[in-house]
């Protein structure tokens, strides 16, 4: 195939995790939601981060790891139970915060918060067993055909690798966005008066979700660790 199909390919495919619901589609709506549209996509930043040494690693022919069962059921519980944690802290902004008008505060907390959404992309896609998975499967295996397919030289292999990751990275980026600013309306509207102040629907379900996507993750894992025979 022509370098342009295969990219199209690439791109295609990398909808499907794009697309998918899980932990790090939560964070962007909960970060937009609470702060607005720019901290939203600061998620999906934290995760092209993440992406950049998952993508070097296949590149560098590191694609020799396999994944056992009993390696899948290890990261498949353990991001479960850091998915539940972070639906614990979507829960535990439950109301909508008054806003101070003090605009040096304001700042101080900008930079901080800045800082924390881009983590939180970072460590739900490193803890995410949608993320891992993912990437052990469709996108390991696509790219090293890609590049046995195109038998890249050793002076090419760099230019392959960048444009794989943006082009990758720009379906997360599109869609992150689109999560974002729907959020960041909608969020606007999810909101209603109670005995303990005005709640935030989005945050609560998003909290709602995260916590049952993790239990279901680590349910999942059980039965294989603690019965399983590998």
């Amino acid at each position: 195939m022509a370098i342009f199909e295969v990219l199209v390919a690439w791109f295609a495919l990398s909808l499907t995790g794009a697309l998918a619901p899980g932990p790090l589609s939560a964070a962007v709506i909960q970060q937009a939601s609470k702060r607005g549209r720019l901290h939203g996509i600061l998620p999906m930043v934290g995760h092209a981060i993440v992406e950049i040494a998952i993508i070097a690693a296949i590149i560098l022919s590191v694609n020799a790891l396999t994944l056992t069962p009993f390696i899948v059921d290890i990261l498949m519980g353990f991001g479960g139970v850091i998915i539940i944690l972070f639906g614990g802290l979507a829960l535990r902004d439950y109301k909508h915060d008054m806003i101070d008008s003090s605009v040096e505060i304001k700042q101080e907390t900008s930079a901080r918060t800045a800082l924390e959404a881009t983590t939180q992309g970072a460590l739900v896609s490193i803890f995410s067993p949608y993320f891992l998975l993912w990437w052990f499967g469709a996108g390991l295996s696509f790219i090293t055909i890609l590049l046995g397919d195109l038998q890249l030289s050793i002076g090419t292999v760099f230019i392959a690798g960048i444009l794989i990751y943006f082009t990758h990275i720009s379906t997360d980026l599109i869609f992150g966005a689109f999560l974002s600013i729907g959020a960041t309306y909608g969020s606007e509207k999810a909101q209603v008066e109670s005995k303990a102040g005005r709640l935030n629907l989005v945050n609560i379900g998003i909290g709602l979700f995260q916590v049952a996507l993790g239990l279901s993750f680590v349910l999942l894992a059980l039965p294989g660790l603690l019965f399983g025979a590998y």
